[in-house]
């Protein structure tokens, strides 16, 4: 029964996926690296993505009277302004996004090139998730920085870091911590091998916990002006 639901829940995530996908050719995110994001966070966050992908996460069509394309221009194609919450929650799934991509990318090398730290290839697994993770979320926060800001590169990446660390930090230990249930607890006495649908399953319980950690950070990151809302 759980197979099956895992199953189901991995097919729906990367189904999900797909229509998110589909749906930001017709109307794209005003800042890009976002259709990116929303796309990685449906693999993971399944039903709970599309709702929020439905809720606050897309852009409003640009309109076809004359009157609505002029204030189009004049806006600038601007975001629109997301209650606090929602800002929180974009920070966060921004950051998730790379985390994301790092570990699915991760997984599937250290399946095939085994990496051992300490004689443990788990903790090697988790070293080289967390380089990964580090390395793409500060690209997409710089992605994110200087579409925003025209500032220089050296700057610009030196904000991505700050912005990134802490936040990426909170979202690996959530992630870690659940899947060191899984693997010391849970299947402790059975394989759980990584070309499986319950291991994916389990990464993407591993993001949500991943999720729920980083949101307070990211909103404190935020009040402290460290990180901008999304």
């Amino acid at each position: 029964m759980l197979n099956l639901l895992a199953v189901f829940l991995v097919c729906s995530g990367i189904g999900i996926a797909v229509h998110i996908a589909i749906d930001l050719t017709h109307r794209p995110q005003s800042m890009k690296i976002m259709n990116a994001v929303w796309i990685l966070t449906a693999l993971w966050g399944s039903y709970l993505a599309l709702w929020a992908y439905n809720k606050f996460g897309k852009s409003v069509p640009m309109k076809m009277g004359e009157d609505e394309m002029k204030m189009d221009m004049s806006m600038g194609n601007m975001p629109m302004e997301h209650p606090h919450w929602q800002s929180v929650a974009l920070s966060a799934l921004h950051c998730g996004a790379g985390c994301t991509l790092a570990d699915i990318i991760g997984e599937w090398v250290t399946n095939y090139i085994p990496v051992t730290v300490a004689g443990s290839q788990l903790i090697g697994n988790w070293v080289f998730d967390f380089i990964l993770a580090l390395i793409i979320g500060v690209y997409f926060q710089f992605y994110a920085i200087r579409e925003m800001e025209r500032i220089s590169v050296g700057n610009a990446l030196s904000r991505a870091f700050k912005a990134d660390f802490f936040s990426l930090l909170s979202w690996q230990i959530g992630m870690y911590g659940w899947m060191a249930i899984v693997y010391f607890i849970l299947f402790v006495n059975e394989p759980l091998p990584k070309d499986t649908w319950m291991f994916w399953f389990m990464m993407q319980l591993a993001m949500l916990v991943g999720f729920f950690c980083a949101y307070p950070m990211n909103a404190l990151l935020i009040k402290l002006g460290v990180k901008k809302g999304m």
